[in-house]
């Protein structure tokens, strides 16, 4: 089960309607700081948890500039034909529905205040009540007890930026570290130390042990007995302590470090130490049979907000190995700035969303939408290109390249276009003839566009008679190319 769709409805910075279409898997939101890309994870947990006195607050929430109410709407698919099935949601049954070939439940969260028939009964619903969609009445309800078990439907982890991590090193067995420890723990009840220590429990608290504390007990209970008999009828009670499931150990858990200064909790090291350590739990988990093992599980929704912080390149890669992994099994939201996060994008398993400007100049494209070198193809290069403005060197020979490409399929003899062919090309598309490029040993001299310039100069590092590419060169030469690239592409 997973989250299909979210639309957003004068949220912070968001005026008016946006609508997020999202995968299974791993989702990217890249962009310009301030583009909204963290608001839209807080907006699925303002759905799904539902505002608080600290948090999600009208004031730190709602669109100061927006006309109108503060809405999330949200769509989960996947899986949800079999969760009504089950006796704590069997309430939602006539709440399916079936749209883009898909069995969908839709809700949402609103801060308007709204009377709403529900059968023969009027129901007021506000912003801390949270409804869904009925195809047959064709309205939002808000169902009977669904508030608090609407929390239920999803696990969410979330790693925010300015959080401290030390806060995600949870035991609780919804959090990654739970779920690791969890699923140790039911190979651990296999062993032999596991059945001493039943064995020991029987002795401890059974009623056959003289010194149990159940015997103990057991005079507290008489003691009971005689009270309630007088006052409410005669009644027999009996204290039992059942032996302890994984829950309580791992309430007691406290993971230690000692990095040379004598061991002290992971709550007491510094944030850099405590961010690695979360996000090492994050990538032992993809490796474990922990992930996605029970059935029945609730599904857990990881959300990391820039996790390439204290990270160096190389371990960014591995972690972005290990997000992929675990989006195989689970849905994955990843906010980064990160160009090395980013390489691990696969437009065949990953969705990308890219967020630019802000307010009314905001723009929103999908990996699926663009692609200059194939629709839903984006390389890491034009991705840093769309999402930062950045100019790189890759990007640079890509577009030549497809360029290149192109001129050669229009050949029937099979032979590569020549640089003169290519920079005719480019004169007969707009880019001015304003460089001289001076081609060594021979120092012979040759008029070329400013993308032949820089191209000669990247795949010829060992030519030092020519003046060196500066980055506006770089930057101006891109958007020469990028101008071109479209134009081959909206042939027929």
């Amino acid at each position: 089960m997973y989250i299909r769709c979210v639309t957003l409805e004068n949220v912070k910075s968001f005026m008016g309607e946006h609508r997020f279409i999202l995968q299974p898997g791993v989702n990217f939101f890249v962009g310009d700081n301030n583009s909204g890309k963290s608001t839209l994870l807080e907006a699925l947990l303002f759905t799904f948890q539902g505002p608080s006195q600290t948090r999600w607050t009208p004031d730190s929430f709602y669109c100061k500039n927006g006309t109108g109410r503060t809405r999330v709407e949200v769509d989960i698919a996947g899986g949800v034909e079999e969760l009504v099935k089950r006796e704590k949601f069997r309430v939602l049954e006539d709440f399916v529905f079936e749209a883009d070939g898909e069995k969908i439940l839709r809700l949402d969260r609103s801060s308007e205040n709204r009377e709403v028939l529900q059968g023969k009964k009027s129901r007021s619903v506000d912003v801390k009540g949270v409804c869904f969609w009925h195809p047959q009445r064709e309205q939002f309800e808000n169902v009977t007890g669904i508030d608090a078990r609407v929390k239920a439907l999803f696990d969410f982890e979330e790693v925010w930026a300015d959080a401290h991590p030390g806060d995600h090193i949870d035991f609780a067995n919804n959090k990654t570290l739970g779920r690791l420890l969890d699923s140790s723990f039911q190979r651990f009840v296999q062993t032999e130390l596991w059945r001493n220590l039943s064995d020991a429990h029987k002795r401890a608290f059974g009623p056959d042990e003289t010194e149990s504390f159940t015997v103990e007990t057991t005079r507290l209970a008489s003691d009971l007995k005689n009270l309630v008999d007088e006052q409410y009828g005669e009644a027999n009670y009996r204290f039992d302590f059942g032996l302890p499931d994984a829950n309580v150990f791992m309430k007691q858990g406290i993971l230690h470090v000692d990095d040379g200064a004598g061991e002290t909790p992971i709550g007491g090291k510094g944030t850099g130490m405590q961010r690695a350590v979360a996000l090492g739990l994050i990538q032992l988990y993809a490796r474990s049979a922990a992930l996605g093992g029970a059935e029945n599980a609730t599904p857990l929704i990881l959300m990391l907000d820039e996790p390439e912080t204290w990270l160096h390149p190389s371990a960014q890669l591995r972690l972005g190995d290990a997000l992929s992994k675990i989006g195989e099994k689970e849905q994955v939201f990843i906010v980064t700035h990160s160009p090395y996060l980013i390489r691990k994008f696969n437009s065949d398993d990953h969705l990308l969303t890219v967020l630019t400007g802000k307010g009314s100049d905001r723009r929103v494209d999908s990996s699926t939408t663009f692609g200059l070198f194939g629709q839903g193809e984006p390389t890491w290069g034009e991705i840093n290109y769309r999402a930062f403005g950045v100019y790189s060197v890759e990007f640079h020979n890509e577009l030549f390249g497809w360029v290149q490409r192109h001129l050669e399929a229009l050949k029937s003899n099979g032979k590569a276009a020549g640089n003169n062919e290519i920079d005719e090309f480019f004169k007969q598309n707009g880019v001015p003839v304003d460089r001289v490029w001076i081609r060594t040993p021979s120092l012979e001299r040759f008029d070329a566009t400013l993308p032949m310039y820089v191209r000669n100069s990247i795949h010829h590092p060992e030519n030092h008679v020519n003046a060196p590419v500066s980055d506006v060169d770089l930057h101006e030469s891109i958007e020469y190319l990028v101008r071109v690239v479209e134009s081959i592409n909206a042939l027929p």
